[in-house]
């Protein structure tokens, strides 16, 4: 059975190679994490990535923020605020010394101790989720606003939304290898999920055996505006809608469980923590227990 990942935005610096390798070892590093690794050879067979980060580039514009963390792409130059260094000799290491390495947050247990540090590192992003989650989910109620803030930040969600040869050249990637009659299982995350909605709702002879949804952003009402209209369960979809929200991620904070998605059968909601530095990011998704589990349950038997 074919798996097929259907990306979000701000890849445009993947190739499809690179991308599909990214993705991959994320979710190989999952399925070893679970004790699942025997069968990521048979999924590594399967996997189907459709890329069209590159086309971004074609319209000469690009994202002014990361949407993993909400900040700049890029900072202004500013030569004043960098004074000219001298060059100095390298300096010679001592003894025991080892070059320091930047690390991930730690997510806090019940059975860790943090240092001060770590403790503050943890609290500040904590707060700055907290916040930007609120705020997004303010905006939900004023989609004017909220549709001006992705034009002029997140211009390549504004771009599938409001420009159809744009959409119309994703869904061409997309129908490279999502189409026939064989059964399936589509996993998109982010801007992916709309996409792959729409893709699903132009093609009811597709044969989904599980959608899966990650970081879905298909609960503004900004995006559903977006949506053919009446909103239903694309016809496509054979099997279950499982969707993994996260507490921890400002972006897509929001479950399926209101209206116009309580279908029958109704969307299956799941609420997780990812990686509280990037909450939006792929990763946390692949490497929760939980995903990995959807991803495999109807494969429990490969032929």
């Amino acid at each position: 059975m074919k798996v097929i990942f259907i990306h979000g935005m701000n890849q445009q610096h993947h190739s499809a190679a690179s991308i599909r390798q990214r993705w991959l070892h994320i979710l190989q590093k999952g399925m070893r994490k679970h004790q699942q690794d025997a069968r990521f050879s048979y999924l590594k067979r399967h996997i189907r990535i459709p890329f069209y980060g590159d086309l971004l580039s074609r319209y000469n514009v690009r994202n002014i923020l990361e949407a993993g963390t909400l900040m700049p792409q890029e900072w202004p130059s500013f030569p004043f605020r960098k004074p000219a260094q001298p060059q100095l000799p390298a300096p010679v290491p001592r003894p025991g010394w080892r070059r320091p390495t930047i690390t991930d947050f730690a997510q806090p247990g019940s059975s860790d101790t943090m240092d001060f540090r770590q403790k503050f590192n943890y609290f500040t992003a904590l707060g700055r989720n907290v916040a930007l989650r609120d705020f997004a989910l303010l905006l939900n109620y004023f989609p004017t606003l909220h549709r001006t803030l992705l034009q002029r930040f997140l211009i390549e969600t504004y771009l599938y939304l409001d420009n159809p040869d744009f959409m119309r050249e994703v869904h061409e990637r997309i129908a490279r290898q999502l189409s026939g009659r064989k059964p399936c299982i589509v996993i998109a995350h982010s801007l992916g999920s709309v996409i792959a909605y729409n893709h699903l709702i132009q093609h009811p002879e597709l044969n989904v055996q599980r959608f899966i949804t990650l970081g879905s952003p298909l609960a503004f009402q900004v995006i559903q505006s977006s949506l053919a209209q009446p909103v239903v369960r694309p016809k496509a979809i054979k099997g279950d809608w499982i969707n993994f929200y996260s507490t921890d991620d400002y972006l897509t904070a929001i479950p399926l469980t209101e209206p116009p998605f309580k279908f029958e059968p109704e969307i299956i909601n799941h609420g997780i923590r990812t990686h509280i530095h990037r909450p939006h990011d792929i990763t946390g998704y692949l490497l929760h227990p939980q995903v990995v589990e959807a991803i495999l349950e109807l494969l429990k038997n490969p032929a």
